[in-house]
């Protein structure tokens, strides 16, 4: 979304030498403003798209809830128990909704992965989760669902797996950048996965990361597109070496407008991904 938000996934270091899949993934529903991250296991990375999957079924079906209770009725009678004890994944999930002349952000937790809010000119962190033992499949409860309301139009929410964590320490130490509040001054939002591709692209082997993900979104400014949503990573070992094969090649490696996601389905399959465009998917 042109200036407000961008998301990404990439695979960790150990995970691409040992034929794992990626573990991480996202999901962009942009017609009920709900944006969220998984991370399942080695053993089962396709767990966090199941999880993710079965919540755009559900605000397919019955909307986005209003409230905090809402969403913790949501979360606990169709996303939390449906997951299979096995599948144990995170979920980090925010849900935007406009409220007079501010906004509504109500955050969904469980694991590992964070949500946080921060100040994008002075870098303070005004809210951020905790790590917990509340992962999807081994807790059929989910607990730390809050709100957090806001007018400030420099307000930045970053939404990222522990991957996000071993990348952002590399920066650190190699004087990369300067922190958050270094990293909006001098990108626009939707630029951030760009960047962040090609930090590791030419830092390539010089450290260890596990499966990167994550979404930055200036949610004052978030829009509406009904009909839309995408949802890319949670790959099987199979997907993640086909991709790889394709992705040497080059010739997926380019940008594809949304008016042309309908031809390209297949490269998008190939890639993990896959978006819903008005209804149709794609």
């Amino acid at each position: 979304m042109p200036g407000v938000l961008c998301g990404g996934i990439s695979t960790g270091t150990d995970k691409f030498r040992s034929g794992y899949g990626n573990g991480d993934c996202l999901l962009f529903d942009f017609e009920h403003m709900v944006f969220a991250v998984a991370d399942g296991s080695e053993r089962f990375p396709w767990a966090s798209r199941d999880l993710l999957n079965r919540l755009s079924e559900s605000l397919a079906q019955s909307g986005a809830p209003e409230t905090v209770s809402g969403w913790k009725d949501l979360i606990n009678s169709e996303i939390y128990s449906e997951q299979k004890y096995q599948h144990k994944t995170t979920f980090s999930c925010v849900a935007i909704r406009p409220e007079g002349k501010g906004i509504s952000l109500i955050i969904s937790h469980g694991g590992d992965s964070a949500v946080t809010v921060m100040n994008s000119i002075t870098g303070e962190i005004s809210q951020q989760t905790g790590r917990d033992m509340n992962f999807a499949g081994r807790s059929k409860d989910i607990v730390d669902v809050t709100e957090y309301r806001t007018a400030n139009l420099d307000t930045r929410v970053l939404l990222s797996t522990d991957g996000f964590n071993d990348l952002w320490r590399f920066c650190m130490r190699q004087s990369i950048v300067g922190g958050a509040r270094d990293v909006f001054e001098r990108y626009p939002v939707d630029s951030i996965s760009e960047i962040i591709s090609g930090i590791l692209q030419e830092n390539s082997g010089r450290f260890e990361y596990d499966d990167i993900g994550f979404i930055i979104i200036d949610p004052c400014r978030t829009k509406q597109i009904v009909g839309t949503k995408v949802i890319m990573g949670g790959t099987r070992p199979y997907e993640e070496q086909r991709h790889q094969l394709d992705y040497t090649s080059g010739s997926d490696n380019r940008w594809v407008q949304q008016t042309q996601w309908g031809r390209l389905d297949e490269v998008f399959t190939r890639a993990g991904i896959t978006a819903i465009v008005n209804k149709l998917e794609v």
